[in-house]
């Protein structure tokens, strides 16, 4: 028997390589030189978890190969990635060199695809569909406030599927159908689904820029300006993407619903994983955002007086996710007890740093709260 024909090795879940995360798509290295040794052939494993999105990019060194195991979704390619093709377990993409794409889970399930490779280090570098060109590496790490950070919107809604883009739409706007304000990846029907006002389960979610005041105070206004269009260009398409609902701009903030008007079983992880996205996105911005998350019931619906009325939400669980945002420092996300619950295996699964305290809010009492820990500030 050759020493080779004795090489024969599995590769266990524990032992691959470092994950690689592209908008909401992840990599991680199943066969490759840190595994096996090998320097002819590389696998990964690419995840788009439900209702996200890679970022627009292209591979500059090699081709692949890719199996779609599970889910289903879409390919947007071409020059301006606006062109689809609908791909779902069991189809086999090829993506050639310098090929722009987005992978887009449309489903309610995980997609994972296997990638095969003919290099061992793929570069990735993000593309830019309005000029058509990649993007260079000084200006890929612009990330924040950046054009390519906004997500392409989808021609369907995330919810009920109905055409809201694209030359199907024309049908939908003719019936009065067309994208939602406060989410353009959902369309306003889902929101009149809802009659009147309601008692439901909902996470609401509160981001607010820490220290604005004292930056207000030593800040042009031109600075101040330039701070909150980054701030609201970053945090709100991602929470679009995690199917949130931006209720309010609050001055340096934001007030934002998961589950209504669109119901989602996950909604309380919806709101945590849209939390992440926003520390992670923000990570090297000159200021820091403070977080709160609350799961529980509140009055939904079409509230105000005479013709201001608006959607929105009111009650206990707006104010506790408000009082915890509060308590946030920069760069943390306090969650409240019971979001927490629907939360903690996906805190848990992340490995990520928490601390949990007793904490008392105003009008509400003492609660166990739980911080978790987000990047450090740049110059940190």
């Amino acid at each position: 028997m050759t020493d080779e024909a004795a090489q024969i090795r599995v590769i266990r879940r524990d032992q691959l390589g470092g994950t690689v995360a592209s908008g909401g798509m992840s990599r991680a290295e199943a066969i490759s030189a840190e595994t096996v040794g090998s320097d002819g052939i590389f696998m990964g494993v690419s995840r788009v978890p439900p209702g996200l999105r890679s970022s627009a990019h292209v591979h500059t060194n090699c081709e692949s190969a890719l199996y779609v195991a599970s889910g289903q979704g879409r390919f947007l390619v071409g020059p301006r990635v606006d062109r689809a093709l609908e791909v779902r377990a069991g189809d086999h993409i090829y993506v050639p060199p310098n090929a722009p794409h987005v992978v887009v889970n449309d489903g309610d399930a995980e997609m994972v695809i296997i990638v095969a490779r003919n290099t061992q280090v793929e570069r990735v570098q993000e593309y830019d569909p309005a000029r058509q060109e990649v993007v260079t590496e000084d200006r890929s790490r612009e990330r924040t406030g950046s054009p390519l950070g906004a997500p392409l919107l989808l021609d369907r809604c995330k919810t009920c599927r109905v055409p809201i883009r694209g030359p199907l739409s024309l049908a939908s706007r003719l019936r009065g159908i067309r994208p939602y304000d406060k989410n353009p990846q959902l369309c306003n029907r889902c929101e009149k689904r809802i009659k009147g006002a309601e008692d439901t389960v909902v996470t609401v979610l509160f981001a607010d820029i820490r220290g604005s005041t004292a930056r207000t105070m030593q800040s042009s206004n031109e600075e101040v300006l330039q701070m909150m269009r980054v701030f609201f260009t970053t945090i709100a398409p991602i929470m679009h993407e995690h199917f949130g609902v931006v209720d309010q701009f609050l001055g340096d903030g934001m007030k934002v619903l998961f589950n209504v008007p669109s119901p989602r079983v996950t909604h309380s992880e919806d709101a945590l994983k849209a939390a992440l996205a926003t520390q992670e996105r923000l990570r090297d911005a000159s200021f820091g955002v403070g977080i709160g998350i609350e799961t529980g019931m509140a009055l939904a619906g079409h509230i105000g007086l005479a013709g201001v009325v608006d959607f929105t939400c009111v009650g206990e669980t707006v104010n506790a996710a408000a009082r915890l945002q509060a308590l946030a420092l920069a760069g943390e996300t306090v969650v409240g007890p019971t979001a927490w619950r629907k939360t903690s295996d996906l805190v848990e699964m992340r490995t990520l740093a928490v601390a949990s305290e007793e904490a008392e809010l105003k009008g509400i009492g003492t609660v166990q709260i739980h911080r978790i820990q987000g990047p450090p500030l740049q110059g940190t």
